[in-house]
């Protein structure tokens, strides 16, 4: 009888220690830096289709493995839009002295490129009993208020996480870098 209760606890601790660790052992699988492979929508017959405004373009997502995040997608031609050197940039006069220069056209080329760097960081929970990641911005450069929290449900295959957007018809599949 005693061997039966003693096999019963460790059993029970057993599972319990895993339960425990579940989430610590997620949070450390989802940690490191991946990078855009691909963006889909599902259509209204559930078929997925690469989203137009990242073809071509790119992105990386960094989960830190404590808790804090970052992401950041380009569409294409994003790198190859030309603006002032990363000093004059800095200086408010040479930019609105660049501004001030620029035709019509150019500005929204400009506001164009701008516009297509969705960037955003922020801390990153793991809910307990799903697979899901939930995002607090911090800072954005999207027009959503920091502090938002958006949620997403992540599965792996291999070397690659996809994350799907909760209540919609988005997925974003990213491969984790060396």
């Amino acid at each position: 009888m005693k061997l039966i209760l003693l096999l019963l606890l460790m059993i029970s601790a057993s599972v319990f220690s895993c339960n425990n660790n579940t989430t610590a052992d997620r949070r450390s699988r989802l940690a490191g830096m991946y990078k855009l492979f691909i963006a889909e929508n599902a259509d209204s017959n559930g078929i997925w289709h690469e989203d137009p405004w990242t073809k071509g373009g790119t992105g990386y997502i960094v989960y830190d493995g404590m808790g804090h995040m970052a992401v950041h997608i380009t569409s294409k031609g994003y790198n190859d839009y030309k603006w002032l050197p990363e000093e004059e940039s800095l200086s408010v006069e040479k930019v609105n002295q660049k501004l001030d220069s620029m035709s019509t056209e150019e500005l929204k080329e400009a506001v164009w490129a701008f516009a297509s760097s969705y960037v955003y960081a922020g801390n990153y929970t793991i809910e307990d009993t799903i697979d899901v990641v939930k995002h607090e911005r911090i800072s954005t450069s999207i027009h959503s208020p920091p502090g938002s929290t958006v949620r997403r449900a992540f599965t792996f295959s291999g070397d690659t996480i996809i994350l799907h957007v909760l209540n919609g018809n988005r997925r974003l599949k990213w491969i984790k870098q060396p």
